[in-house]
């Protein structure tokens, strides 16, 4: 399966997320537990659905990317105790998958940019859907 930013599109809170750091990860999804399971004396087992459907969305954005005043604005609102909840789209157009992303809180952002000799670091978003919801057949938003 191949795999293309230039074919795949982010939308959270109606906006278009771009400029996708340069990191081989820059869109990262959780890995969830599908079901724990208890083993009795004598080996048998039982299995349990956790009922997770969710988890951390990372995406990390090149630091001149428009995405990220849009981001470091929900930041500031957040920190002001304003309740900035996500929901969301991404869309991979090449390998006709989608995701549905619903009821997310932003867990996790830089407070500032870094600035070094020669470069500057990406920024880094973590946001904790409480659902990510994927469709692996042909999808439109």
């Amino acid at each position: 399966m191949d795999f293309s930013l230039e074919q795949t599109v982010v939308v959270i809170n109606g906006h278009t997320v771009t400029g996708f750091s340069e990191d081989s990860d820059c869109i990262s999804f959780p890995n969830i537990d599908l079901a724990t399971v208890a083993r009795g004396a004598d080996g048998k087992m039982v299995a349990f659905s956790t009922g997770d459907k969710g988890g951390p969305l990372v995406l990390k954005l090149l630091p001149n990317s428009p995405s990220v005043k849009f981001f470091m604005n929900a930041v500031t609102a957040q920190m002001n105790g304003g309740a900035v909840k996500w929901v969301g789209n991404i869309r991979d157009a090449l390998n006709q998958i989608s995701f549905s992303l619903s009821n997310g809180t932003l867990t996790n952002a830089p407070l500032g940019q870094t600035i070094g000799k020669g470069s500057a670091k990406n920024a880094e978003f973590t946001i904790e859907f409480e659902a990510i919801t994927p469709n692996y057949q042909a999808s439109t938003f």
